[in-house]
C-alpha cells in the first residue's frame, strides 16, 4: 500500500461499500415472534450436530433482521450443548452492518487445499527466518492462523457492534492486531460474495490487513478444471475534496490452472514480507530489502490435484489388512446407568466431606464462644 502510518492516521478517511446502510446506533427491542432466520439457523446448527445435514453447502447465507444475531446467541447460550458444539465446530461469519450470516461448511477438497497453500507459504517464511538481518527478525514473528476469528469495527454503530469473519487461512504477526495476508478458497456460492469479503477485510481495519487472496476452485463450466486466483489491496486516492482509501483488485480471476487440469504460464502468486503485518510494523523490512513469497502455478496445481484425488478417490489409496481369523475386540463400555450412579456416589462423598467440615466448623466455633463466655 503506497502511504505511510502517518498519513493514514491524519487523514482518517475510509471509505466504506456505498451500498450498505449504515446500522442503528441501538438496536430495536427484540420480538422472537418477528425473527423468522433465528429457528431456521438453530435448526441448521442441531442438524449439524445430529449429523442430519447430509446435503452439505459450504456457504449458506441468512439475511437477519436488526437484533435477530443477539438472538440467537441467546437461544444457542439456553442450550450448553448446543452451544459448545457451535463454539468449537462450526464456523460463520456475521456481517454487522448488513445483519447477513454465513454458515461455513468447507469440503474435503477445500481443505486439503488450503493445507497444501498454506504449508508452501509457511515454509517460505522459514527459510526467511533463518537469516540474520531485520527481515528474518520479522519472519520469525510471523505465523499461520488458519480460520482465527477476526472482530472488526462496524462504521456509524455502536462501539461493541462488530463482524467476525473465519477466513480460510491467515498469517498473523505477534504484535499485530489484525492478520496481515487473508487467504480465502471460493466457490459458486461464495464467488457472489468475496469482492465485498475482501473490502469489509481491507477497509473495516484500516488496510491494517494488508492483502486478501482469493482461490477459485470450481471457475470453470462443469466438466472443466479451471482454477483462478484473484487479489486485492487498498490504495490512497487523492480527489480534490479530500483523500480516499479505496480497495483495488490487482489480479482478476487469473488461471492457474486451464481447463485440462494443467498448470497455465501465469507467474503466479505473488506476495511481499511486508504484506504479513500493518506498516507500522514492516518499515524496517521494507528499507532492508522486501523478501518475496512466490507459489507457482505449478505448485498450485499440485496442491489442488492431490487434494481432488485424496478426496474425490481419483486414485487407490492405502490401509491395512487384518489378517483372517484376527478378531477385533474392543472394551466393553460402561453402560450409562453404571456411569451415572458412579457420579452420584462421587458427589455424595464430596457433600459428606463438606457437611463434616461444616461440624467441625461449628464445634469450633462453639468451643471458642464458651471460652470466651468463661473467661469473662
Amino acid at each position: 500500500m503506497s502511504m505511510s502510518q502517518t498519513r493514514l492516521k491524519e487523514n482518517q478517511i475510509i471509505t466504506p461499500p456505498l451500498s450498505f446502510v449504515g446500522a442503528p446506533l441501538t438496536p430495536p427491542a427484540t420480538d422472537e415472534k418477528a425473527f423468522i432466520q433465528a429457528s431456521r439457523v438453530i435448526a441448521l446448527f442441531k442438524d449439524i450436530k445430529a449429523g442430519r445435514h447430509v446435503e452439505q453447502h459450504p456457504w449458506t447465507s441468512f439475511q437477519l433482521a436488526w437484533g435477530e444475531y443477539d438472538e440467537i446467541e441467546r437461544q444457542i447460550r439456553r442450550d450448553e450443548s448446543l452451544f459448545g458444539f457451535v463454539k468449537d465446530k462450526i464456523r460463520y461469519d456475521y456481517d454487522g452492518r448488513s445483519h447477513r450470516l454465513v454458515v461455513r461448511m468447507p469440503t474435503g477438497v477445500h481443505e486439503v487445499f488450503i493445507d497444501g497453500v498454506e504449508d508452501a507459504i509457511r515454509s517460505q517464511l522459514k527459510v526467511i527466518r533463518n537469516g540474520s538481518n531485520k527481515a528474518a527478525l520479522f519472519a520469525q514473528k510471523v505465523r499461520p492462523a488458519r480460520s482465527t476469528i477476526i472482530y472488526l469495527p462496524v462504521e456509524d454503530a455502536a462501539p461493541e457492534t462488530k463482524s467476525r469473519h473465519e477466513p480460510d487461512a491467515s498469517f498473523w504477526h505477534d504484535y499485530a492486531k489484525y492478520p496481515g495476508v487473508v487467504i480465502e478458497v471460493s466457490y459458486s456460492q461464495k464467488r457472489k460474495s468475496l469482492s465485498r469479503l475482501a473490502e469489509d477485510y481491507l477497509l473495516d481495519s484500516n488496510a491494517s490487513i494488508q492483502v486478501v487472496v482469493g482461490l477459485d476452485i470450481e471457475y470453470g463450466k462443469k466438466g472443466s478444471c479451471k482454477a483462478t486466483f484473484s487479489v486485492w489491496r487498498t490504495k490512497l486516492y487523492h480527489t480534490a475534496e479530500e483523500d480516499e482509501l479505496r480497495v483495488v483488485q490487482e489480479m482478476t480471476d487469473e488461471a492457474f490452472r486451464d481447463d485440462e487440469g494443467n498448470p497455465t504460464s501465469h507467474p503466479g502468486l505473488r506476495l511481499q514480507l511486508s504484506d504479513f503485518a500493518c506498516e507500522g510494523l514492516t518499515q524496517d523490512v521494507i528499507r532492508s530489502g522486501n523478501k518475496e513469497i512466490v507459489l507457482s502455478t505449478q505448485h498450485l496445481c499440485q496442491f489442488l490435484a492431490a487434494a481432488e484425488g485424496k478426496i474425490r478417490g481419483q486414485r487407490a489409496l492405502m490401509e491395512n489388512s487384518i489378517p483372517s481369523g484376527v478378531k477385533k475386540r474392543k472394551r466393553s463400555e460402561t453402560p450409562p446407568e453404571r456411569m451415572a450412579s458412579d457420579d452420584e456416589a462421587k458427589y455424595f462423598e464430596q457433600e459428606q466431606r463438606a457437611a463434616k467440615r461444616m461440624e467441625s466448623d461449628d464445634a469450633d466455633f462453639e468451643n471458642i464462644s464458651m471460652k470466651s463466655s468463661s473467661s469473662n
